[in-house]
């Protein structure tokens, strides 16, 4: 009995050295994870932002098992999210859309300006659609749809939450500032029609005099000032 009291003490022993070794490894990969993903929200946040480096990084892992599972899950959210917002800023950095209210777009465009009407109502339907898409990847549903059917215990799904989640008033508050960003950026859009109805709609009535427009009367001057105090 002594030697059966024995070898189950060297057994549990052993057993406890290999749970202990692969708790300290799952927590190793664990720490090394949440490193890797606060190194790449750095980049994300730098002033010069890299797509490349960014994407690069997405692309390795550096990890195994189940946490490589979770890891892939992460950094694909990360990836489409990225590419997601990326669509809309290059909507609203494009040089057209700076343009519309210039002297040059007045001169190619004016008096009628078909192509400036219907840049306008297309990128206003572009960036609604991208405003949807946006505010869709901080959904819960979305945040876990990267971990479905991915035969995953509940410790790795919450372990993925811990990475993917923020905190419930972070997330509604970090989607009211987006959704306010985008809405103001449609209201622009919104000024930016009325005055080229406005000049469409008195097309007769100003004229390009090197860099300025001028007016027939200083009426529909003070009309058209008053437009682009809106701005």
């Amino acid at each position: 009995m002594k030697k059966v009291l024995i070898i189950i003490g060297i057994i549990v022993a052993i057993a406890v050295v290999l749970i202990t070794t692969l708790i300290i490894k799952d927590l190793n990969q664990e720490e090394k994870l949440r490193q890797e993903l606060n190194e790449i929200d750095s980049l994300i946040n730098f002033d010069e932002f890299d797509y490349d480096v960014v994407n690069e990084r997405l692309g390795k892992t550096i990890s195994s098992g189940y946490y490589l599972v979770v890891e892939k899950a992460a950094k694909k959210y990360l990836k489409d999210t990225i590419d997601t917002t990326l669509n809309y800023v290059n909507i609203v950095t494009n040089e057209k859309f700076s343009n519309i209210l210039t002297i040059e777009n007045y001169q190619e465009d004016g008096p009628d300006f078909i192509n400036t009407k219907l840049y306008i109502k297309d990128t206003k339907q572009q960036i609604e659609n991208n405003k949807t898409a946006i505010l869709k990847q901080f959904d819960n549903e979305t945040v876990l749809s990267y971990v479905e059917n991915k035969n995953l215990d509940s410790y790795y799904i919450d372990f993925y939450k811990s990475l993917a989640f923020s905190s419930e008033a972070e997330i509604t508050k970090n989607k009211q500032e987006i959704e306010d960003s985008i809405n103001d950026v449609i209201n622009t859009l919104n000024v930016y029609d009325e005055v080229i109805d406005f000049l469409i709609a008195n097309k007769n009535d100003w004229t390009i005099d090197g860099e300025y427009i001028v007016f027939s009367n200083n009426e529909l001057s003070d009309q058209y000032n008053e437009l682009l105090l809106k701005l």
